[in-house]
């Protein structure tokens, strides 16, 4: 987990062409060299892709949105005016689907043909995430035809409905849940950058990711907070617990915002967030309020990239127990989650130091269990979850904090369609009819 040692591994498989026919159907294979590859080389790169999107295109694109960051420089000058445009999306896209799905639906094929059952449940826990972040920009995606390229004349799939998307990303992690209570057919999970193995770290992320997916519904389904809390209670206990990983000190091992900021530099820390920081004199201005440079205290070169994190685990378990009428539950939970969210913010505190602080900063934001509302409790997430997309989510579905439009007289709600998409497939829905303006199913 200290460093990364897979981001460069070989994506594709070589196959077998031409003098089979005439010497034979083992002629061109070199046992040296083996043309599939195995669950313990095709896990860590789909960790390794994944991690690198969440905290690269997907929080850089979204920070816009959010005005957690400002586009000051070439690209992103326009990006920070909402001017994205197919182009920008295309390697998300393909991200999601050729580095990440591809090779994760290959590993899980293993799995099942193994008995491994805990890879299995890995799989369907990274296809969850995966299809949620992508559905989450995009609604309607290709899925259910998505990877049958040739098979019964697919070429061209079809976009699945977004409600549709939801309904297979929760049955997969109650797939993974039940799995991984089970035996895991004697392989563990060889090859995880993200827990090492650990299948009971894999049941809390599942549970987690369950419950960020129902409380995402909390537009469309009204017993969206209920349902989170049916996961809740089995999520992380502790930051051992977070969805994530650890990227590497070595230049090709960096973590994708230093990358950026180190090659880039055309963004900035958003001037709105630092001057709500400032009017509520937080101390985490120190960390999150700090320059783009490569001395920030956030985008390190090793960063553990958090794509769902312990103070998230603690906000959703505020939101859920106020919306389900446990009104003292929450307001301990929305507690511990500032709390959490000063250690990790890199003030130098600990358990012993960190108390002090902590109730200057409730004495100005904290209205206690009696008042605690939705307001309270999605602005301080929207601080503490610092460039993370989940912020995006929370604001279109609530509403909160309240963001005025850079430009203009909206913000967007969704990424364009990628151009390549557009250009390859006819079924890719039109930007006549969809822009990034319009509303995905569960923010109607």
């Amino acid at each position: 987990m200290k460093s990364l040692k897979y981001i460069l591994i070989l994506l594709g498989v070589l196959s077998l062409t031409s003098c089979e026919d005439y010497f034979g159907e083992n002629a061109n294979v070199d046992p040296d060299s083996p043309t599939t590859a195995t669950v313990g080389v095709l896990l860590p790169q789909v960790q390794a892709r994944l991690a690198y999107t969440w905290g690269g295109d997907f929080t850089r694109y979204l920070s816009v949105n959010t005005q957690h960051a400002d586009g000051v420089g070439r690209q992103f000058a326009v990006i920070g005016q909402y001017g994205i445009v197919p182009a920008d999306v295309n390697s998300a896209w393909s991200n999601v689907y050729s580095g990440c799905m591809n090779s994760n639906i290959a590993m899980r094929n293993q799995a099942i043909e193994s008995g491994a059952k805990h890879v299995e449940a890995v799989s369907y826990i990274l296809e969850a995430f995966t299809m949620m972040m992508a559905t989450d920009v995009w609604g309607d995606l290709p899925y259910s035809d998505a990877f049958k390229f040739g098979e019964n004349g697919v070429y061209t799939p079809a976009f699945d409905a977004q409600q549709n998307v939801y309904a297979a990303v929760i049955g997969n992690l109650d797939n993974a849940i039940a799995l991984l209570q089970g035996d895991d057919g004697g392989v563990g999970i060889p090859g995880d950058l993200y827990y090492g193995s650990d299948s009971a770290k894999w049941l809390a992320a599942a549970n987690a990711i369950a419950a960020r997916a129902s409380l995402h519904l909390s537009k469309v389904d009204g017993e969206a907070h209920s349902k989170a809390m049916n996961y809740l209670p089995n999520a992380f206990t502790s930051i051992a617990d977070e969805f994530g990983m650890a990227f590497g000190s070595a230049a090709s091992e960096n973590a994708p915002w230093f990358q950026y900021i180190e090659q880039r530099d055309d963004m900035e820390v958003g001037a709105n967030y630092v001057a709500l920081l400032e009017s509520l004199s937080d101390p985490r201005i120190a960390t999150y309020g700090f320059e783009h440079s490569g001395d920030n205290p956030v985008f390190v070169p090793d960063q553990f990239v958090k794509m769902l994190s312990y103070t998230e685990v603690l906000f959703m378990r505020a939101e859920a127990m106020l919306e389900t009428g446990n009104a003292e539950g929450a307001h301990g939970a929305f507690i511990a989650a500032i709390r959490n969210s000063m250690l990790e913010a890199g003030l130098g505190l600990d358990e012993e130091t960190v108390d002090e602080p902590l109730n200057a900063y409730l004495a100005g934001v904290d209205p206690g269990a009696g008042a605690l509302s939705l307001e309270d409790i999605i602005t301080q997430k929207y601080i503490a979850l610092y460039t993370s997309p989940e912020v995006f989510n929370d604001w279109r579905r609530t509403g909160i904090p309240s963001l005025s439009p850079v430009t203009g007289t909206e913000i967007p709600r969704r990424f364009p369609y990628p151009e390549n998409e557009q250009l390859s497939n006819p079924n890719t829905p039109s930007p006549a009819n969809v822009t990034i303006f319009s509303r995905i199913w569960w923010d109607n």
